[in-house]
């Protein structure tokens, strides 16, 4: 990756944890009363794509980081993912140890192959204890500082 990208993505990255903060935490508090119903879930997550409006896919996994939404996106709501484990992906290793919030590093999606980071805000059970996490991936194509200095290889 050259120096100049790598510099536009720490920026972004920087930006966005920023803005990602707050929505993120609100949704996320949605999600907790929302936990065991599952249309319910997948409605707020669709909703939650218009207070982020660079997200590409939005979806909730139980605290053994196993999707239990569907991924929210811009065209709908995309069942398929729904029981997908996720555990071993990067991108999860900080919420996996409590941290209460985190945005990834930039890394090439498994299934898309496209350049991307993800935001992890915890979502918290009723006692107070971690009962799962919401994530919000973003494309690094699409993101307004890196979209100019990314090039297709």
């Amino acid at each position: 990756m050259n120096t100049a990208l790598q510099q536009n993505i720490e920026r972004q990255r920087g930006l966005l944890e920023q803005w990602l903060r707050t929505p993120l935490r609100q949704v996320a508090c949605d999600c907790e009363d929302l936990w065991n119903e599952r249309e319910a879930l997948d409605q707020r997550l669709m909703t939650g794509l218009l207070e982020l409006p660079y997200c590409k896919y939005l979806y909730v996994l139980d605290d053994r980081c196993r999707q239990i939404s569907s991924n929210a996106s811009r065209h709908g709501l995309l069942g398929k993912h729904r029981g997908r484990d996720r555990s071993e992906r990067p991108y999860l290793a900080a919420a996996r140890v409590g941290q209460v919030f985190s945005l990834s590093q930039a890394y090439i999606s498994r299934n898309s192959k496209r350049p991307s980071v993800t935001a992890v805000q915890a979502i918290f059970g009723p006692g107070g204890e971690i009962a799962g996490f919401l994530a919000a991936d973003f494309d690094l194509r699409e993101l307004p500082v890196t979209q100019a200095s990314y090039q297709q290889p």
